[in-house]
C-alpha cells in the first residue's frame, strides 16, 4: 500500500476543509505527521518528497484516507486527533514502511489469486455495546 500521488489524492478528496482553524490543523499535524515516516523527507528539507495528503489538506480539501474520529456519545473531537490517517507509519516502527502480506506456506495450493482481495485496512472504533433487558 503506497501513498497516492498528489493528483490522485486531490481527485478523491472531499471538497471540505479538514480543520476549522490553524490551531486544529497544527495540533493534528504535530500529532500525526510530525512523526510519520511518509513525511520525514519534508521534515529533512526535501519538501517535494513529502506526504501529498498534507498538501491536499493545506489546499482546503479533506483526503479520503483520513478517517474522521468523533466521540460517539458527545459527537465532539479531541484536539489533534480529529482524523486517523490510513497511511500513518511511526518512525519508531522501523524496517520497511510498506506493510507486506503473510506469505503462503511452502507447497500451499491456491484456488484464487490473493491480489484482488488485498486492500488497505484500518481498525475503527469498537461497535456499540448491546444492552440487555428492558423490552417493550
Amino acid at each position: 500500500m503506497s501513498l497516492p500521488t498528489y493528483e490522485q489524492a486531490w481527485e478523491s478528496a472531499r471538497d471540505e476543509r479538514p480543520f476549522s482553524n490553524g490551531t486544529e490543523g497544527y495540533a493534528w499535524l504535530d500529532n500525526w505527521c510530525g512523526r510519520c515516516i511518509n513525511d520525514k523527507p519534508a521534515r529533512d528539507g526535501r519538501d517535494d518528497e513529502g506526504c501529498p495528503l498534507i498538501l491536499v489538506s493545506l489546499m482546503g480539501r479533506t483526503p479520503i484516507e483520513w478517517i474522521e474520529k468523533r466521540d460517539p456519545e458527545s459527537g465532539l473531537v479531541r484536539l489533534g486527533d480529529s482524523y486517523h490517517c490510513m497511511y500513518f507509519r511511526d518512525e519508531d516502527d522501523g524496517g520497511d514502511p510498506e506493510p507486506t502480506p503473510i506469505p503462503d506456506p511452502p507447497g500451499q495450493l491456491t484456488l484464487t489469486p490473493r491480489e484482488p482481495h488485498e486492500r488497505a485496512r484500518m481498525l475503527t472504533s469498537y461497535p456499540e455495546p448491546v444492552k440487555a433487558g428492558g423490552g417493550s
